[in-house]
């Protein structure tokens, strides 16, 4: 086999085998068997399958694979491991000549889709994560190929408008708030009506400039006033005029007249039990064990175990040369990896500064605070029914609150424990501390008479630095300018924080774009879910 130095190649050489591969230049691939610099182009399947059996099958190999580099073995990169593993499965042509090699920096797979078993066996996890039954089915297929025993249940959750009512505990409506105008005190109710009414007999002109104009044009400025200013502080800690309006889609209710003028006819007694319903998530299977991350520890284990390099992170990027340098922990030693593709997972913000392609990006992001209680049965009476809690009042730390035992087993006995996990936002450079945040929750869950201090079994707290992507104005043009340089280079960015966009951020959404990324760089289709803004490959 050939051993020089890239200088020392005969041109003719290099000629030749672009010639007999039926490329315009070499592959990246390539670089690692001849040590050449910046050399790039696509794989020559075809040509590459009909030198197969010639004496050139060790240097074709390491001519044409296309090694696909994930960071991160969360969702996104999960989904595009399921997918090419499938494809080879499925004998797929296409997929004879790809790799693939993910980092996950931890020693498990899930990324922010993890659980966490506490020292008490308490189980966590990092967000109201469910699994949504109708948006896709292919999700559906994967995740109970990867865990068979799930549990089935109907979302019912409420909103706590107690502040509306001049009362310090709690006093739940039906989810959404908007559809329990109804229920309201007497004088917002007939607010919200008269605005309601406007809206319905002559809809407002022109285009929302951000989601406080879209509650304006859709709800009026009572229902702005006493729903969606002080929740929209509390998940997203920035003001509704702050936001984009894009985003919203299906994760607000618009509320029909129909619906509205129906509810107004019943009565009090009819209102207790009538169906406010809406939402994406009306029905949901959670794992019966193990919590969330079990649904992706499960998966990974399932897939080749090859591809997986975990406690192993990924500490810097050469875009120019293709590579990637990564770190092991334990270890000092900074290795190198090229890459054909990059899939990044990571956030985008990151990434960006790490490759320096572009200037940096003008986007917003928000941390938020998991506290969970584990309590001693038994459970709070008037909780037993309820998934999960919306919370807009600003006299609590937390936006919701969930039930997270009736999910699953999660706590050490169901016979003996019960649990609740609360999600807390907060700006980034907001300084209250972790333990800050654990007291004030802890208060409020007993202010809210969802708990008692004395059946306190085992609290959990962590911290996610990147907690919510902030739909603001400026996210699209921001992140249509740095796909267009990252693409260029062979990069691609997508999942929750590595998309940045939160209404196709769910983790049925991530596995859905790791799914679609694998299609578009495989079988050239195009993404259909995730929206770089870019004309090319696009849905």
């Amino acid at each position: 086999m050939f051993s020089m130095d890239a200088q020392e190649l005969p041109d003719a050489l290099v000629e030749l085998l672009t010639d007999v591969l039926g490329m315009s230049e070499l592959p990246q691939s390539c670089k690692e068997w001849l040590n050449l610099k910046d050399i790039s182009g696509p794989r020559p399947r075809a040509t590459a399958r009909r030198l197969r059996n010639s004496g050139m099958a060790r240097l074709i190999h390491f001519l044409v694979v296309m090694r696909i580099v994930c960071i991160g073995a969360a969702p996104t990169g999960l989904g595009a491991a399921y997918r090419l593993n499938e494809l080879i499965q499925e004998k797929n042509c296409n997929a004879d000549d790809v790799e693939m090699v993910i980092f996950e920096k931890e020693s498990y797979a899930g990324g922010l889709s993890c659980t966490v078993k506490d020292e008490q066996g308490f189980l966590w996890d990092m967000g109201g994560h469910i699994t949504f039954n109708h948006n896709f089915p292919y999700y559906e297929k994967a995740v109970k190929w990867a865990v068979d025993e799930w549990n089935s249940l109907q979302r019912n959750c409420m909103v706590d408008m107690n502040f509306l009512y001049g009362e310090a505990g709690i006093h739940l409506v039906p989810y959404p708030a908007q559809f329990a105008i109804p229920l309201f005190p007497e004088d917002v109710k007939q607010n919200c009506l008269k605005d309601l009414k406007e809206r319905y007999e002559q809809e407002p002109d022109g285009i929302p400039e951000n989601f406080e104009d879209w509650v304006l044009k859709h709800f009026g400025p009572t229902v702005l006033d006493v729903f969606f200013k002080p929740y929209t502080k509390k998940v997203w800690t920035v003001e509704p005029s702050k936001m984009s309006p894009n985003w919203v889609g299906t994760r607000v209710a618009k509320l029909p007249q129909e619906k509205l003028e129906e509810l107004c006819a019943l009565s009090q007694e009819e209102l207790s039990t009538a169906d406010f319903g809406w939402g994406p998530n009306s029905c949901f299977t959670f794992p019966k064990y193990g919590g969330t991350g079990n649904v992706w520890n499960s998966m990974s284990k399932k897939l080749p175990k090859s591809w997986f390099k975990y406690s192993t992170k990924v500490v810097g990027i050469d875009a120019a040369a293709k590579c990637v340098r990564y770190q092991t922990e334990g270890s000092d030693d900074v290795h190198e990896m090229d890459y054909d593709i990059l899939l990044n997972a990571a956030p985008i913000d990151l990434l960006v500064k790490e490759t320096k392609l572009c200037r940096e990006l003008n986007v917003a992001y928000n941390k938020v605070f998991i506290v969970g209680v584990g309590l001693e049965k038994p459970m709070t009476e008037f909780l037993e029914k309820f998934t999960w809690l919306y919370f807009p009042d600003p006299n609590v730390p937390f936006f919701r609150v969930t039930i997270l035992s009736r999910y699953g087993e999660v706590t050490p006995d169901s016979n003996k424990f019960w649990s609740l996990m609360c999600e807390c936002a907060r700006p980034i450079d907001d300084p209250v501390t972790e333990e800050e945040i654990v007291k004030q929750a802890i208060d409020g869950l007993v202010i809210k008479s969802m708990i008692q201090r004395n059946k306190i079994a085992s609290v959990y707290s962590t911290t996610l630095e990147y907690g919510y992507p902030i739909p603001t104005p400026a996210r699209d043009p921001e992140l249509a300018r740095a796909h267009r340089e990252l693409e260029k280079h062979s990069i691609y960015s997508r999942g929750r924080f590595g998309g940045w966009k939160y209404e196709v951020s769910n983790q049925d959404h991530c596995f859905i774009q790791g799914k679609e990324f694998i299609d578009r760089v495989v079988l050239n289709e195009p993404e259909k879910l995730y929206k770089t803004g870019l004309a090319e490959r696009q849905g």
